[in-house]
């Protein structure tokens, strides 16, 4: 996880410099900033050796990273002026500041290199910008007005209106109707069909679009939608639609962006995927109606796609 860190800042556009008693020093001039990170084993006395080199405009944190947790005593024992000092729980992730601080920049930038996303420079005179995942509401609106609009034309139950919006059916695919393998990912049989997708949607896609970036997340959506589609052509002959081959992708992404970062995955967050996607699998062989080979497929199409676009796309 350090060394995830540390390799994280770097790209950052921070500058690295190892220091005596393997501390470590981040400064990035344009923010001001510098943060000195070492083990709570290799406390120095006094710190003002390690930063007498670096210039003296830079604001300086000290990261304390405590391996094996934190004890009230080290709170009240090291006590250094002029610097603010985070001591870290790497094993449960808390963090004490000492002196006590309600600043949340620290902790916000710990999380995102904990996340493996770099720190994006902020400056006093502008406003924090939030992250806004316009293409997950963009998509959530496409699947609620396709739907309105079934319903209007004689209800998203009634084969004939799922046919004439676009649902799989194979004869039709092979008869050189291949559009209906995108526009199946778009409309949904029934209420509870849409509810249950549009739910999942809003669950992952803001988590996702945040990660992976707005176009990324847009190909990831779209071809393991595609790759749903097309497993259900291949090995079921049933009518199908829904979203759901999609949004297995969106899983199958975070599946693989998890396992790219250690620190992530001991946080507990591949695990629970696992636990959903097996659960969603389960739940598939046992009740009629649901396509589990196109969820399998829209899987396999995000975790290949999410390896495409992070290991050779720019």
């Amino acid at each position: 996880m350090f060394a995830q860190i540390i390799n994280t800042l770097q790209q950052s556009g921070w500058k690295i410099v190892t220091l005596e008693g393997k501390w470590v020093s981040a400064t990035h001039d344009s923010l001001k900033r510098g943060l000195l990170f070492g083990n709570i084993y290799e406390l120095p006395k006094d710190f003002k050796p390690l930063i007498r080199s670096n210039d003296d405009h830079l604001k300086w944190d000290v990261i304390v990273l405590c391996p094996e947790g934190i004890d009230s005593s080290y709170l009240k024992k090291n006590h250094f002026s002029d610097l603010q000092l985070w001591y870290w729980d790497t094993q449960r992730g808390n963090l004490f500041p000492f002196p006590p601080s309600n600043d949340l920049l620290i902790p916000n930038w710990l999380k995102q290199l904990v996340s493996g996303n770099s720190i994006i420079q902020e400056t006093s005179n502008q406003a924090e910008k939030h992250f806004i995942p316009f293409l997950t509401y963009i998509l959530l609106s496409i699947n609620l007005i396709v739907f309105v609009l079934m319903t209007l034309a004689g209800g998203s139950t009634d084969q004939r209106i799922l046919i004439a919006f676009g649902a799989k059916v194979n004869t039709l695919i092979q008869a050189g109707e291949i559009w209906r393998f995108l526009t199946s990912a778009f409309i949904h049989i029934g209420l509870m069909h849409l509810i249950f997708n549009l739910y999942a949607l809003w669950s992952l896609g803001p988590f996702v679009e945040e990660r992976f970036g707005h176009w990324r997340f847009f190909i990831i959506y779209i071809l393991s939608g595609l790759g749903g589609s097309i497993a259900s052509f291949f090995f079921s002959s049933a009518l199908s639609a829904g979203a759901s081959g999609a949004i297995f992708g969106l899983l199958g992404a975070l599946l693989y962006y998890s396992l790219r970062r250690p620190s992530l995955w001991k946080s507990g967050l591949g695990m629970n995927l696992i636990m959903v996607i097996l659960i969603n699998f389960g739940f598939g062989l046992t009740q009629p109606g649901i396509d589990n080979f196109a969820h399998l497929g829209g899987l396999l199409m995000g975790i290949m796609t999410s390896i495409f676009l992070t290991n050779y796309s720019n």
